[in-house]
């Protein structure tokens, strides 16, 4: 251990111990002193240091807390200070050691024993770019990491090298400023700071290897090496499978070539019985060598044989086939989750299988239509229904039949809430309507109680102030529909007219709090339903609410007249809930944290819940690695285009081949 960590570990060790004392020990003793307490007798002639022990120990926690990151702060102010060089030399090696570990290669290093052969070294000096040039799949990331690591031990020994940092440029676009987008790369990969990359830039103490130049879309590739070429750096490296690299200026080419046929063999061979089944269809079929051209091919094809024989379907088939038919689970729900998130991945320009759903804009578009149909055609009339049915039940047991009739009617002013989805092939459905009948009904039949009780804690106020509250209530729901303040006033003075006659009663208030609490729920759900709708493909705009839906309201009042709900004509309460159900269209307003929770059920059928389960049973099967990323873009492409039905189908007659093996054995 140098001295640097051995000093962070004695200020780790200080830290714990003061803060354990201060906290656990001075502290409570200090409250209890303070409050009339008695400190310990074990203090003795101690206690009058209390206070200032109490102080003088949180004083140093409080520093030693701060040390570190103001000690980071002040040293990259000063981008000479060796600290800065140091730091970063030791983030890039534990970088590139994490990606080197969670590689295709590693894994079948692991796994059999023997890595594919990549090409030749790279060197580790260049007066111009260097070029690394191959096929997809061919090695040049392995290579590029080797010479990050050579680099790095290199500029450990000699202060004059420059420092390396790998820099994948998928995630570049055009708009992005190119200078900008590097430093916030290095910030946020490396640590280092802006001020201390632009002058390692300027100052050329940078050693750039870029990889992923296939990853920018191919109208943006000519201005992203204008780029790299206006950094005029003395060392940089660039990964490349097409020929775009020809638009340098200068440059050199390491062309990475694919296996020839002994070096297959000879792998094969290196691997001994653990590879039978794949030498005996290289055997069989001399043909399927010239596909495993490179190290990515052999490796996914001896992963998918190391358990034993397979039916060769072509490199990535196979190795898809043979992965998921020895996992747990339906083959089909784990290849179409699979396929959800490398087309997720995909649209990031990264290979990152991600746990949680981004934003909706990313995957909305990825949704089938079966889905589409079975959310707004069948769970949002079913959570309308239930919404209007447990609403109409609640204000009839409250507030009496006639309110509760009100509300039924005025259910067909409903902004939104029709959503005419194309019927799907094979609708179905059912269990989509009720669970968005029993939510619907759930939640507004809540909100109604809630808003009831809020009334009656309104109507112990004194009755001036209840009075205002109505007032400047029914004024803003009226200027939220009209927009104009004249008929604002003239809004507001009806239910002012309503509680000259009756007073702030009771009732009056009940209402109110149920049509405020109603008409925002509704009006922030439709319209955060009408937000998913606009972002979907080629469909129709949303229209008003369902003409049956106070049918539904009905069937609510009808309950509460079973019930027992009182018949009554309570003008104020009715006054009440129209002044509260007309703010629904004011509500009804595209929140964007509302239409993202609603988009979600429509990733259910790619994307289910157990999704942890999913990306764990493919990490286990080698179809994820380390850092729960694709093991190459190659990989993550073919699944995006994959047909899970077919390819889910063929595994699962693959699993009951496997499984009558076994028996037989």
């Amino acid at each position: 251990m140098d001295h640097r960590r051995l000093a962070r570990a004695s200020r780790l060790v200080a830290l714990v111990g003061a803060g354990g004392v201060t906290c656990l020990v001075l502290l409570p003793i200090a409250v209890n002193a303070a409050t009339g307490g008695t400190a310990p007798r074990v203090l003795g002639p101690y206690a009058t240091w209390l206070w200032p022990s109490l102080a003088l120990l949180t004083a140093v926690t409080a520093a030693l807390a701060a040390w570190e990151p103001l000690s980071v702060r002040l040293v990259q102010r000063r981008p000479a200070h060796p600290a800065n060089r140091v730091a970063a030399l030791e983030r890039v090696e534990r970088y590139v050691r994490a990606r080197r570990d969670a590689s295709l290669a590693e894994q079948v290093r692991l796994k059999l024993g023997v890595a594919p052969r990549v090409g030749p070294r790279l060197p580790t000096r260049a007066r111009v770019p260097l070029v690394v040039a191959g096929e997809p799949g061919a090695g040049k990331t392995t290579l590029l990491l080797e010479l990050a690591e050579t680099l790095v031990a290199r500029a450990r020994a000699d202060g004059d090298r420059p420092v390396p940092a790998v820099v994948d440029l998928g995630a570049w676009r055009r708009d992005d400023d190119f200078g900008e987008w590097l430093l916030g790369v290095l910030a946020r990969r490396y640590r280092i700071g802006p001020r201390l990359g632009r002058t390692w830039l300027r100052d050329r103490r940078l050693a750039l290897l870029f990889d992923g130049l296939d990853d920018v879309p191919e109208a943006d590739r000519a201005e992203c090496l204008a780029w790299i070429t206006a950094l005029k750096l003395p060392h940089v490296v660039l990964c490349c499978a097409g020929e775009d690299y020809e638009r340098l200026p200068r440059y050199d080419v390491v062309h990475v070539e694919p296996l020839r046929r002994n070096d297959v063999l000879g792998l094969v061979a290196a691997c001994g019985p653990r590879l039978d089944g794949l030498h005996e269809a290289l055997t069989k079929d001399p043909d399927l060598v010239d596909e495993v051209r490179t190290p990515l091919a052999f490796g996914l094809l001896a992963l998918a044989y190391r358990a034993g024989r397979a039916e060769y379907r072509g490199v990535l088939d196979t190795y898809l086939v043979e992965s998921v038919a020895r996992g747990p689970g339906r083959a089909e729900r784990t290849l179409r989750a699979l396929r959800f998130l490398a087309r997720v991945a995909d649209r990031r320009h990264d290979l990152v299988a991600r746990h949680r759903l981004p934003r909706r804009e990313v995957w909305l578009d990825f949704v089938e239509p079966a889905v589409v149909w079975k959310l707004f055609r069948r769970a949002v009339p079913g959570a309308l229904a239930g919404a209007a049915t447990a609403l109409c039940l609640v204000v009839g047991l409250r507030l009496g039949l006639v309110a509760a009739g009100v509300v039924a009617v005025a259910a067909i002013g409903l902004p939104r809430g029709r959503f005419p989805a194309p019927k799907a092939t094979a609708p179905g459905g059912k269990r989509w309507a009720a669970t968005g009948f029993a939510l619907g009904a759930a939640l507004f039949g809540g909100l109604a109680a809630a808003g009831a009780w809020w009334g009656a804690q309104v109507a112990r106020w004194p009755a001036w102030l209840a009075f205002g509250l109505v007032v400047a209530v029914a004024f803003g729901v009226a200027l939220g529909l009209v927009r104009d303040r004249y008929w604002a006033v003239a809004g507001a003075l009806a239910p002012a007219a309503v509680m000259v006659w009756t007073g702030p009663s009771p009732e009056l208030l009940a209402g109110l709090g149920v049509g405020l609490c109603a008409g925002a729920a509704a009006g922030v759900g439709t319209g955060g339903l009408a937000a998913v709708w606009t972002g979907l493909r080629d469909l129709p705009a949303a229209g008003r609410g369902p003409r049956w839906l106070p049918a539904a309201g009905l069937v609510g009042v009808g309950l509460a007249a079973v019930a027992g709900a009182r018949l009554g004509v309570p003008l104020d309460a009715v006054t009440g809930l129209l002044v509260g159900l007309a703010g629904t269209p004011v509500a009804t307003r595209p929140v964007r944290a509302v239409a993202e929770l609603l988009a979600k059920p429509l990733a259910l059928d790619e994307f289910p819940l157990r999704r942890k389960a999913v990306v764990q049973s493919a990490r286990d099967r080698v179809l994820l690695l380390d850092g729960d990323r694709f093991p190459h873009a190659a990989v993550r492409d073919h699944l995006a285009a994959c047909d899970p039905v077919e390819l889910g189908a063929t595994a699962e007659r693959r699993r009951e081949a496997i499984t009558d093996a076994r028996r037989s054995t």
